[in-house]
């Protein structure tokens, strides 16, 4: 059976407007044919980051915490998943500190393929696609600094990110819900993605 592609859920509170945007993407996936694993980021916890480098000279990269906690089966998920999905909130122009975290922990994957991980060095290109949602409604690089986080995150795992699906003013707990053509956007933006991938394979 094939690796399925896997949607994050970002946020730190669950059935919010981040974990509609996952549900929507997956009805998508579905209505093409297909299918995915969720994986809800918010309520998990990582040990960060410490700066000590100790992945660049380990077996593997590993890093120090592999065993402590489920990040590394999180990057296992992406380096194997045909494609990915990431729906977070923005908090003051960011990524959650969650998201974050883990995006930091992600060192080891930067020391692996910049240097001679054959893991890494014979992924394949694969896309990855993002919903950011913010509750101000305005701001001209609202989303800039977490879309380049994500960007060159991914790109150590031979994932490209795509355009980003962004929504301003999405502040209260339903306000992604009561916007039918919102939905009815990321919704296709799901359908599109299986569509790729099927056709791409």
């Amino acid at each position: 059976m094939k690796q399925l592609p896997v949607l994050f859920k970002c946020s730190h509170h669950r059935k919010g407007n981040s974990d509609l945007a996952v549900n929507l993407f997956l009805e998508g996936i579905r209505s093409a044919g297909g299918d995915a694993e969720i994986v809800t980021l918010g309520d998990m916890d990582f040990e960060h980051c410490i700066g000590c480098l100790k992945c660049r000279t380990a077996a593997d990269n590993r890093c120090i915490f592999a065993d402590k906690d489920g990040a590394q089966e999180l990057y296992e998920k992406i380096i194997s998943a045909p494609f990915t999905f990431f729906a977070s909130p923005i908090y003051f122009y960011h990524l959650p500190s969650r998201l974050k975290t883990f995006i930091d922990r992600g060192q080891w994957a930067f020391e692996a393929a910049t240097g001679k991980s054959p893991v890494m060095n014979s992924l394949q290109k694969r896309p990855a696609y993002a919903c950011l949602l913010a509750g101000r409604p305005k701001g001209e690089k609202l989303f800039e600094g977490a879309e380049l986080s994500l960007k060159f995150f991914l790109r150590f795992f031979k994932v490209e990110l795509q355009p980003a699906v962004v929504f301003k003013g999405i502040d209260e707990p339903q306000d992604l819900s009561i916007d039918a053509e919102k939905c009815a956007l990321i919704i296709q933006h799901g359908k599109e993605a299986w569509q790729r991938f099927m056709n791409h394979d």
